[in-house]
C-alpha cells in the first residue's frame, strides 16, 4: 500500500479503501431508538457534500504551501476525505432503499455550501480573492475541529454498543472518526501556514458552530419527518436523554465547550485527541483490516507480474 509517514501528530498517513455491506443494517440501527439513529444519520447527509468542499479549499491552498512535510501530508488528507464522502454517499442510497429520500435536504445543503465554501465572486480583486481563500480554509478548520471531536467521542464512548447498535454502522462511524482524529491538525496547520490570522479563525468558528448545529438539527428533523415507519417528531429533550445514555454527544459539548477551546489564541488541534488511540482502532477495524489485505494482495500481484 502506498504510504506517507506520519510527519507529526495530527497529520494523515494514507487512505484506507474500506467497503461496507449494508444488506443487514436495519433502518433504525440503534434498536428502538429512531431519534439517536437519525441524529447520527444526519452525518451521512452533511459529510459527503462538506468534504468535497474541504478538498477543494485545501487543494487551492496547496499552491501557497512551501513546507515539504506539510505539502506531503495534503495528498493523503485529500484521499481520505474523498473516500469518506464516497462511504457516506452509499449510506444515502441505503436510506433511499428504505423509504427515506434525502435529495431535497442535500440539494439545499449543496447550494448553501457552494456559496459559503465555493469560489469567490468573479468581480473580487486579487486581495479579496486571497482573503476569501483564507476564510474558506478557516471555515474548514473549524469544521474539522468538530469532526475530530466527534471522532474522539465515537471512539471512546460505549453507549451505542450497550444499546445494541448495528456493528457495520459502528465500524463506519469509528473508521471515519479514527481517520478524522488521525488528520485533525492538517487543515489547521495549512491555514496557519498560509495565513494564521486569529481574527479570521475566531470569526469562522463563531459563524460555523451555530450553522453546523443548525444544519444537524434540521437534518434530524427532516429524517424523522420522512421516516415512513414512525410518527415521532424531533424533540430537544430526546437529545438530552440520548446524551445521558452516551448515545449522542450532548448539546453543551457541541455548542459551548468544544468551540470555546478552539477560540483560544494558543489553540492547536494536537492535544484534542490521541492519535495512537485512532491508529489502534484502525488496526482493529474489520473493514480497515480487510482493506489492508486487499491492498497487500494487489501489491503482491503487481510484484509477481
Amino acid at each position: 500500500m502506498p504510504q506517507v509517514e506520519l510527519h507529526h501528530d495530527g497529520h494523515p498517513r494514507y487512505r484506507r479503501m474500506v467497503r461496507f455491506d449494508w444488506s443487514d443494517t436495519p433502518l433504525h440501527w440503534v434498536p428502538d431508538d429512531p431519534f439517536s439513529t437519525h441524529m447520527i444519520n444526519v452525518l451521512h447527509l452533511l459529510l459527503p457534500e462538506g468534504e468535497r468542499h474541504f478538498i477543494k479549499a485545501v487543494l487551492e491552498a496547496s499552491s501557497l504551501v512551501d513546507d515539504p512535510e506539510l505539502e506531503a501530508a495534503i495528498k493523503p488528507f485529500i484521499q481520505q476525505e474523498s473516500w469518506h464522502a464516497w462511504a457516506h454517499q452509499v449510506v444515502l442510497e441505503h436510506l433511499a432503499e428504505q423509504g427515506i429520500d434525502t435529495k431535497a435536504y442535500t440539494d439545499r445543503l449543496g447550494k448553501t455550501l457552494s456559496i459559503s465554501l465555493g469560489d469567490p465572486p468573479k468581480f473580487f480583486p486579487p486581495a479579496l480573492r486571497r482573503w476569501w481563500l483564507y476564510r474558506r480554509l478557516a471555515d474548514v478548520a473549524a469544521l474539522e475541529h468538530f469532526t475530530a471531536m466527534l471522532g474522539e467521542w465515537v471512539l471512546t464512548n460505549r453507549g451505542l454498543d450497550y444499546a445494541g447498535a448495528d456493528p457495520m454502522m459502528l465500524d463506519l462511524l469509528r473508521w471515519h472518526g479514527a481517520e478524522e482524529v488521525e488528520h485533525r491538525s492538517l487543515v489547521f496547520d495549512v491555514y496557519q501556514h498560509v495565513s494564521g490570522n486569529y481574527c479570521i479563525r475566531a470569526f469562522s468558528m463563531l459563524m460555523t458552530a451555530p450553522l453546523f448545529i443548525g444544519w444537524w438539527v434540521a437534518g434530524a428533523r427532516y429524517l424523522m419527518n420522512n421516516d415512513p415507519t414512525i410518527d415521532e417528531k424531533w424533540r430537544f429533550r430526546d437529545w438530552l436523554r440520548a446524551a445521558r445514555q452516551y448515545r449522542l454527544p450532548g448539546p453543551w459539548k457541541l455548542l459551548v465547550t468544544s468551540p470555546a477551546r478552539y477560540m483560544r489564541p494558543s489553540h492547536h488541534p494536537g492535544p484534542e485527541a490521541d492519535t495512537q488511540m485512532a491508529v489502534d482502532y484502525l488496526n482493529y477495524s474489520p473493514v480497515a483490516k480487510a482493506a489492508h489485505e486487499r491492498a497487500r494482495a494487489q501489491a503482491d500481484k503487481a510484484v509477481a507480474r
